[in-house]
């Protein structure tokens, strides 16, 4: 059958042949491939294959695209400003929560460190202001016409960074320059090309082929402190001695630097207008400390910055402390909910339906299902950790299906005997094994196919051992054979010991089917031979069957007995043996789970 035409989706596209010719040589020549290229349009017509396709090669296709050049980057970091923004909108808060632990620590630590100079600021103030030695310099600020504040500096300053320079490794050319304020200062140029030489000279004479790179130099009062990197490096002049913490200081921002400039230094051709975004880093490390006088100082000089400092410090400590309690608190009972939660949808006999969170007040409002074999609630989150006022419960009775509840459900009803192990199966079956009484080992079936959860009952390795010995005496009985002579009712003496043993066996029938709950009834047939007239075969059957029946009652028997005389209607069997065998009674013995119940447990037929 031809195919039909399909319009071409595309202008280059050629239509299908028509011709059938054209159309069969087409099917037997491409065939599989026409099979390859309907199953490659619909898994691109379906979204979801499509979508699943894709999945499988986007992280590598991101990898690739980044690793040729920063175009992924520029189209990605407009959508994800603009996410950020919009979710910084919406969650300012969950967005704080994030940033405290790292921006908490920086803010106590500036506020802390600016108290810290404030005071000292003030402290020295004071001190220069109501000391001989303040006044002396003040004396030598006015007798050679220089500022008080450079006449302090060259008495007190222990160090102080005056220039700071970040160098091209490979050109040793600069490419930014810090001062600091007031420093006269030489060619930035010449000083990166001593720096060059100087490294050069070392390397070349001292380090003996290894890598070992210049990282201080003394000239006089001044420290020249150097802090390299692959791509560049930091070099600072120190007057004075430099603090021991200040080239951990230099490395981080030299870390900090050589990550801002990444792009600038892999493109780097000569031109350092690109590096001018780190003149604030080089700024940071334009730092510098006075010498302290040790000189004693009045007391009450010395109490005024220890008191404003005790108060500042205190206030400061408070407020920390509460909010630090506050929110301790808050995460404390936060995490104690989360726990008793956890705890309540992993207890047995529970369903959460929905939980109502309340972070900010502490306060959780609980909604659940209960089994009533279930620990109450409040246990469960008591033991959790969790307390009444935290949170709110509304629960809605159920019948849980889970095995433990089941299995305790099924005990409580069976309540079954200490000889008896009822466990519940994986799949529902309740397996009770060992031995029990008749009576409750029927009654137990039928309770525990009555309760939720349990598929069938399984009991075959549950037994009465009594009903071991009813099933023995009622063998014992239906193997009794009591004949009796010609025209008597009465058995011959060896019948007759026969006869009492059986109303014997009867007697201890009667009494072990009453201790498992059980009754006893028995039907008597009595039976003649053919010999005389039939009205006296039925009145001597009659009077043998009521012989059995007259010794059970002489025994204190209750058993219910019900006497048939059946003639010679049976006769005939044995009259070769003179009709010996005719003369008979036939026993049926019924075992009951009560008297008015029908569930026949053994029903035999005895002679």
């Amino acid at each position: 059958m031809p195919e039909p035409s399909a319009t071409p989706e595309g202008a280059d596209i050629p239509a299908l042949p028509t011709e059938p010719e054209l159309i069969r040589l087409r099917s037997l020549l491409m065939s599989r491939e026409i099979a390859l290229l309907e199953e490659i349009k619909a898994r691109l017509d379906n979204p979801a294959e499509y979508a699943r396709d894709l999945s499988r090669v986007l992280v590598e296709a991101i990898a690739l695209r980044a690793g040729k050049d920063d175009a992924l980057s520029r189209v990605l970091g407009p959508a994800f400003e603009a996410n950020f923004q919009g979710y910084l909108s919406r969650q300012p808060q969950a967005v704080a929560n994030s940033l405290f632990p790292i921006i908490g620590p920086t803010i106590r630590r500036s506020i802390t460190e600016t108290f810290r100079s404030m005071l000292e600021n003030f402290s020295k103030a004071l001190e220069l202001s109501f000391s001989l030695k303040g006044l002396r310099w003040r004396l030598e600020a006015m007798r050679t016409g220089r500022p008080f504040s450079e006449i302090v500096l060259l008495h007190t300053l222990l160090y102080r960074v005056e220039q700071a320079f970040f160098i091209h490794a490979d050109t040793g050319l600069i490419l930014a320059h810090a001062v600091h304020e007031g420093v006269e200062t030489q060619d930035a140029d010449m000083v990166s090309a001593m720096l060059t030489a100087i490294q050069d000279f070392v390397h070349d004479c001292f380090a003996g082929g290894h890598e070992e790179q210049l990282e201080s130099l003394r000239l006089g009062d001044f420290t020249i402190v150097v802090e390299r990197a692959p791509q560049a490096y930091l070099a600072c002049v120190v007057q004075g001695t430099p603090p021991a913490d200040f080239r951990e200081r230099m490395a981080s921002m030299l870390e900090l630097m050589l990550a801002q400039c990444a792009d600038a230094l892999r493109s780097f051709s000569g031109d350092d207008t690109l590096f001018q975004m780190v003149l604030p880093h080089l700024q940071d490390l334009l730092i510098e400390k006075e010498e302290k006088d040790r000189g004693p100082l009045p007391f009450w000089i010395k109490l005024v910055p220890v008191l404003a400092l005790i108060v500042l410090i205190g206030a400061f400590g408070w407020n920390m402390r509460r909010d630090w309690q506050e929110r301790s608190a808050i995460a404390a009972r936060h995490q104690h909910m989360e726990q008793g939660v956890n705890a309540l949808r992993q207890e047995p006999g529970y369903a959460l339906l929905e939980v109502e969170r309340d972070p900010g007040r502490g306060s959780w409002k609980i909604f659940c299902l209960q089994d009533g074999l279930a620990r109450p609630a409040e246990t469960v989150l008591r033991d959790a950790g969790v307390s009444p006022q935290e949170y709110t419960l509304v629960i809605s009775p159920y019948i849980s299906y889970q095995p433990a509840l089941v299995a305790q459900r099924v005990l409580e009803k069976l309540k079954p005997p200490s000889t008896a192990t009822v466990r519940l199966r994986d799949d529902g079956v309740l397996v009770i094994e060992g031995s029990a009484p008749m009576g409750w080992i029927l009654q137990a079936r039928q309770t525990a196919l009555s309760q939720p959860g349990i598929s069938s009952v399984d009991m075959n390795n549950l037994k009465d051992p009594r009903n071991e010995r009813l099933m023995e005496l009622a063998g014992a009985i239906q193997g009794t054979v009591v004949l009796f002579p010609l025209g008597s009712a009465v058995p011959g003496a060896n019948e007759m010991k026969k006869l009492a043993a059986a109303v014997d066996l009867l007697i201890e029938l009667e009494r072990l089917a009453e201790e498992v709950g059980m009754a006893v009834s028995l039907i008597v047939y009595g039976h003649a031979d053919a010999t005389g007239n039939n009205k006296r075969n039925y009145e001597l059957s009659q009077e043998r069957a009521k012989t059995l029946a007259a010794m059970l009652y002489a025994h204190g028997s209750f058993i219910p007995v019900s006497l048939y005389g059946m003639g010679a209607d049976y006769a005939g069997r044995s009259m070769a043996e003179g009709g010996q065998a005719d003369r008979k009674i036939e026993l049926h013995v019924r075992l009951t789970l009560a008297p008015e119940a029908d569930f026949e447990i053994y029903q035999g037929q005895y002679q």
